[in-house]
């Protein structure tokens, strides 16, 4: 049996961040990222993938998915994104075990060449 608490599990603190649009000088719109809510989490990797280009055999990218848990918050979408250190992830799907309202698992792609 362990003996940490799972909030002594979340260690890493993450950012979940906002695409938002803001109108340009020009009448037209920019895309800004804007922090949502710093959050402290506990991540664990899931699976990993090789893409390859068909004509050229080249390896294009290799994205994998993490597992991020952290307490409960209303209000996260998919549209989001997490940054934990230099790396950013797009959320691709939340799950709040039970409906509960204790914690919430996000599932995240790692953005690996953008």
């Amino acid at each position: 049996m362990s003996s940490v608490s799972p909030v002594g599990k979340l260690r890493n603190k993450i950012t979940i961040q906002n695409n938002v649009l803001s109108a340009d000088a020009y009448g037209g719109f920019t895309r800004a990222n804007t922090t949502f809510i710093t959050a402290f989490a506990q991540i664990k990797p899931k699976s990993a993938k090789q893409v390859f280009n068909e004509q050229s055999g080249e390896k294009i990218n290799n994205p994998q998915d993490f597992e991020f848990v952290i307490r409960y918050r209303a209000n996260i979408s998919t549209a989001m994104r997490i940054l934990f250190g230099t790396r950013t992830f797009d959320i691709k799907s939340i799950e709040n075990d039970n409906e509960y309202n204790r914690y919430i698992k996000l599932v995240a792609t790692e953005n690996v060449g953008n």
